[in-house]
């Protein structure tokens, strides 16, 4: 059983910002709930398994259940380029507009950013490795991967919509046999 569940709110969330491929630190906040959040999984989980850009939380997942941290650029999310920082609402605009690109073309990339064929073959393709060969783990990812991966990776839009991600809540996810 993997265990996922989203990085606490950093400081551009905070803000209705979109966070990229650049470090924000947390909220102290945020991390102070999400610890009480991680509380349950004491004893359940063997390690902490994050992206290198989460690594802060995943280090702050670790410190809170007493297990290793592994870090890796596989699990990154969404790269959005030059909308880092930008509103969300502003930045979701734009993702709309190359979500249509997308649909003839998965390889049109966010200026700066990823395209839909890179994120699908970075970060779903490890997760899928991280499926196959884990088992007990926690998994701290952003909320647009969240989705993704709760949609069984069929992957349209990376803006949340109609059904939200609940930030409060682990997610469980097996291997399908």
């Amino acid at each position: 059983m993997i265990y996922v569940v989203a990085a606490p709110e950093n400081k551009l969330d905070r803000r209705g910002r979109v966070s990229g491929w650049r470090f924000v630190p947390l909220e102290r906040k945020a991390k102070n709930e999400w610890r009480a959040l991680l509380a349950p999984l004491k004893g359940k989980v063997a390690h902490v398994v994050s992206s290198d850009l989460d690594s802060e939380a995943g280090n702050v997942a670790g410190n809170e259940l007493g297990v290793p941290v592994r870090t890796d650029y596989g699990y990154r999310r969404f790269n959005f380029g030059r909308f880092h920082a930008r509103d969300s609402a502003i930045a979701d605009g734009a993702i709309r507009a190359v979500e249509e690109k997308w649909k003839s073309n998965p390889n049109v990339p966010i200026r700066e950013g990823d395209s839909l064929a890179s994120y699908k073959k970075r970060f779903i393709a490890n997760f899928e490795k991280l499926l196959d060969k884990e088992s007990d783990c926690l998994f701290v990812t952003d909320i647009r991967s969240i989705a993704v991966i709760r949609d069984g990776f069929n992957v349209h839009s990376l803006i949340p919509n109609g059904n939200p991600v609940n930030t409060k809540k682990i997610f469980k996810v097996a291997k399908n046999a």
